[in-house]
């Protein structure tokens, strides 16, 4: 394309420069800004550059893997979603709204490294909850605002977005409502030309460093200004961060004396060790130990569960999903090595794990912890190397037992039976192909169904568990399937939660993406329903829709769907499904009053709070629904 030259610079078109962003973003992350002036011609008095402020936040983070950012349009932003759409190497999905999109931009950064989502004022308060479940299963996750000129927020006027009465905080009051949300609990930023670069890195650094999201704002006719560049050298805290030589050396030795003078040692490797790149050392250095692995909930699959290493799940004594056996074995061990797991309700099997520091490891993002004592300053990726290094191959003093929970490989129940659950999670085990993306909303028939399937060789299974928000699996798995390249994505949801956030269903049709929906309908909230006090309240139900026939009706017209009620229709059904070449949806009748293995412990442990403790299902359904309990 031409160019044009003044006396002062070199006026390049839109497109030039974004090729040429890459050397960019390169002065930027070694610190040294005197390069920029090779790509975007700086103007010596002013230090501005024919990069625009946009072009230059867009560059640094397709260095960082973004090919594809999600978003909803807005007076506010047009600037930054133009910048998106005039950039060859990258591409907007538009989404429905606006909580879609940042789970979406979620379900990207789990598949893909780093995600990114794109809003006007104030409509940062409907992702609220995306950017909740980003921070508690830290997903890397970048949100951008827009926002009025600074024309506009100088004046002091009223706008559109604005809450009466508070017209001159309004630019900034949903900013600082993020901010404890973000990486570090400050990693937002208003976004001019001067400040650009440095802001964006300390953001990026940020992310990276924390593993959580982050949110900058950028006023309208900012994002087309030319970039202030810095002269000198840029320092950005957390970009570069190092282990201390002396405590990564004597956390290690200590850990490797802990594992050498135990008996049962074993492995938790946590979901984080994905967030932080380090699956390839974790795996590295449990089969240089020869020494079993365990997952919680929320972990599953983060290292293959076809590892002849692999001992099951660990799920304390959530009696039906979890196995007595293996939790004995875990519990009786006098060293536990986790690497990364997080203690919340769902992954401690509600409070039922062992607890007991004095006898735990845990290998941390930015520090690791051995009994009582914390050795800071030393990175998860570097200890995990370095015990590879050192250890010695070993078995433990007591033999592993066998992991009994699984709904195993003999496919039950004949054609004409109404689904159950077993049968049902039977075939769905069968229906998973090796390298798939298992996707699970907060749902009942997701906790207690993917703790008892055991997933094929290379499965990557993502969660929202930490946060536990009911429609994150509908809308994030667009963001999965957006970053699959070829990989298979399947959901496993409840109609309850799909309900949430179905309205992203025609987006997967217009951008032509083709996964796979499972949606147990079982006539409500079953999680609330074992939960309550009693099961049949009205709340605990939803509106009863046609769910087969959504995909069609929002433009998904040439996909697989299906209604099944019986278990020669779901064969049926999967079979199909698995010969399709469009996306997939199956709607899987299941009666309300089934439950999963696993439900009657819920409800027995539940009914203590309503003054109804060892109550069970059985009794309930006998007695219960006669006496309105």
């Amino acid at each position: 394309m031409s160019t044009e030259k003044d006396n002062n610079s070199t006026r390049i078109s839109r497109r030039d420069a974004i090729k040429a962003t890459s050397a960019i973003a390169a002065s930027a992350i070694s610190t040294k800004f005197a390069a920029a002036s090779a790509v975007a011609a700086e103007d010596k008095q002013s230090g501005s550059s024919q990069m625009t402020v946009i072009q230059y936040v867009l560059s640094r983070l397709k260095e960082l893997g973004v090919k594809h950012t999600f978003g909803v349009p807005g007076d506010f932003v047009y600037d930054v979603c133009d910048g998106i759409e005039d950039d060859p190497d990258i591409k907007g999905i538009w989404c429905a709204n606006e909580l879609n999109a940042g789970y979406a931009a979620d379900g990207y950064a789990r598949t893909n490294g780093m995600g990114v989502a794109v809003f006007t004022m104030a409509a940062e308060l409907s992702p609220f909850q995306s950017i909740g479940t980003a921070n508690s299963d830290s997903s890397r996750v970048l949100h951008i605002t827009g926002l009025p000129s600074p024309d506009e927020m100088a004046s002091g006027g009223r706008l559109h977005h604005m809450i009466v009465g508070m017209e001159k905080d309004n630019h900034d009051m949903f900013h600082k409502m993020i901010a404890p949300l973000t990486a570090g609990g400050n990693s937002v930023a208003i976004i001019t030309p001067e400040n650009c670069i440095a802001e964006t890195e300390r953001l990026l650094a940020a992310m990276l460093y924390h593993s959580k999201p982050a949110a900058m704002a950028i006023p309208r006719l900012v994002a087309k200004m030319p970039v202030v560049v810095p002269k000198g050298e840029l320092n950005t805290p957390l970009a570069n961060p190092q282990s201390d030589p002396q405590a990564l050396d004597a956390a290690v030795r200590e850990i490797i004396r802990r594992i050498e003078s135990s008996k049962r040692p074993v492995w938790l490797p946590g979901f984080v060790i994905r967030r932080y790149n380090c699956v390839a050392e974790t795996k590295a250095l449990i089969e240089a130990s020869g020494l079993p692995f365990f997952t919680g909930l929320q972990d599953m699959a983060v290292l293959s569960e076809q590892h002849p290493q692999f001992g099951g799940h660990y799920l304390g004594r959530w009696t039906g999903t979890a196995d007595d056996d293996v939790s004995n074995f875990i519990e009786k061990s006098d060293c536990i090595v986790a690497i990364g797991p997080e203690n919340h309700s769902f992954n401690n099997a509600f409070h039922t794990v062992k607890d007991e520091l004095g006898d735990t490891v845990n290998i941390m993002p930015h520090e690791t912890r051995i009994g009582f004592s914390i050795y800071r300053n030393i990175e998860m990726k570097d200890v995990l190397s370095e015990l590879g290094k050192r250890i010695k191959r070993r078995t433990t003093d007591v033999a592993v037992p066998a992991f009994k929970s699984w709904v195993g490989g003999q496919i039950t129940g004949n054609g004409n039976d109404a689904i159950t659950y077993d049968p049902f999670y039977q075939r769905l085990q069968a229906f998973y192909r090796p390298d798939d993306i298992i996707v699970g909303c907060t749902s009942l028939c997701v906790v207690t169904g993917l703790s008892r399937m055991r997933k094929p060789e290379g499965a990557d299974m993502e969660a929202s568990m930490a946060f536990g928000m009911l429609g994150w699996g509908t809308a994030a798995l667009l963001g999965n399937a957006v970053a699959a390249q070829g990989r298979r994505c399947v959901l496993l949801t409840g109609e309850g939660a799909h309900q949430m956030t179905a309205n992203e269903l025609g987006t997967y049709g217009r951008y032509g993406l083709k996964p796979v929906f499972i949606v147990v309908n079982n006539n409500g909230y079953g999680a609330e329903r074992v939960t309550n006090r009693y099961p049949d309240e009205s709340y605990n139900d939803v509106a009863q829709w046609n769910y087969a026939d959504l995909p069609g009706v929002m433009g998904c017209k040439d996909w697989f769907t299906k209604k099944v009620s019986t278990l020669g229709e779901l064969d049926a059904a999967l079979a199909e499904a698995s010969k399709a070449d469009t996306g997939v949806y199956i709607e899987v009748i299941i009666d309300k009053d089934i439950q999963p293995i696993g439900a009657d412990w819920l409800f027995s442990a539940t009914g203590a709070y309503f003054g109804l403790a060892g109550r069970t299902w059985e009794d309930w359904l006998r007695e219960g629904r006669k006496l309105k309990l």
